[in-house]
């Protein structure tokens, strides 16, 4: 009867450690289901922490492109201003060096200037002394020709009324 009960015992001992060992298995897995979920989630988290990395440094980039665009065009506009400026500095300089003795000067001496002139720049300044003397001969004469006519109408009326 002992031995039965042994036998019985030791099948059931065996079934027991069958079982141990089948939920130890179940055990293992579980863990190592655990640890590939966990694993997983790290690796999700590793994957949006990677996208906001790459988006910050997107909007990083847009924001340097954005701000080197406006430093571009604020230089462009520096730069314009300053050639305005040397413009009418350069312009400022032509007017106060203007000689005047080139004033006394006849139109035969400019352009005697102007076919002994070495540079281009020296051509168009004598160039542009004897279109400035024209200009302001023709000025004078249209001056002197509405007064002449304003003093011959002026005397035809005043015969008229005599």
């Amino acid at each position: 009867f002992l031995l039965k009960e042994l036998d019985t015992l030791r099948a059931r001992n065996k079934k027991l450690q069958d079982k141990l060992s089948e939920k130890d298995k179940e055990l293992k897995t579980i863990k190592l289901d655990l640890e590939l979920q966990e694993r997983a989630t790290e690796a999700k988290i590793a994957e949006k922490i990677a996208a906001l990395v790459e988006e910050v440094y997107s909007a990083q980039r847009e924001r340097d492109e954005a701000v080197m665009a406006r430093l571009r065009l604020a230089n462009e506009e520096r730069n314009e201003a300053f050639l305005r400026v040397q413009r009418l500095e350069e312009s400022l300089k032509e007017l106060e060096n203007i000689n005047p003795e080139e004033n006394d000067m006849t139109l035969q001496e400019l352009l005697n200037r102007i076919n002994n002139a070495d540079t281009g720049t020296d051509i168009l300044k004598n160039g542009a002394i004897i279109l400035n003397r024209i200009h302001r001969t023709k000025e004078r004469k249209k001056k002197i020709i509405a007064e002449e006519m304003n003093a011959v109408i002026e005397q035809r009326d005043a015969a008229l009324s005599q």
